[in-house]
């Protein structure tokens, strides 16, 4: 029986860690972006979902994208939404991203599958999984 408990709990461990893993390596992915062209960034992220505004000489553009999943929560009037990801990136006129702002960044990892895709060239990759 105590075998059976500590392959259980390793298993636990397991997908804690590697789900850790892509939370850390989703937010490394974003963040490289920071000094990046946002052209650049939609041609690897694609359109942004969620809204765009263009950079003025006044206010600076924002892009934004946002991914959630739904599923039955047995709820009254409930939406049962599982996940939930808004990635924002804000720009000057000239195109360079100042800002990347990431909120409920814990889920993000759960939308974007091939996060090696949506790395800013030229950024070096985030070290292997397991070693974040």
């Amino acid at each position: 029986m105590n075998r059976l408990a500590i392959l259980f709990l390793a298993l636990l461990v397991y997908g804690c860690t590697t789900s850790g893993s892509r939370i850390v390596k989703y937010r490394y992915v974003a963040y490289s972006w920071t000094d990046g062209n946002i052209e650049e960034m939609i041609e690897a992220w694609g359109t942004p979902n969620a809204g765009y505004e263009v950079a003025t000489a006044e206010q600076p553009g924002r892009a934004r994208w946002r991914a959630f999943s739904r599923g039955g929560s047995g709820e009254v009037g409930g939406s049962g939404v599982r996940y939930s990801c808004d990635t924002i990136a804000i720009f000057e006129v000239s195109g360079k991203i100042t800002e990347i702002d990431i909120l409920n960044s814990n889920s993000c990892h759960r939308y974007y599958k091939n996060l090696d895709s949506m790395l800013r060239p030229g950024v070096k990759p985030p070290p292997p999984k397991g070693s974040l």
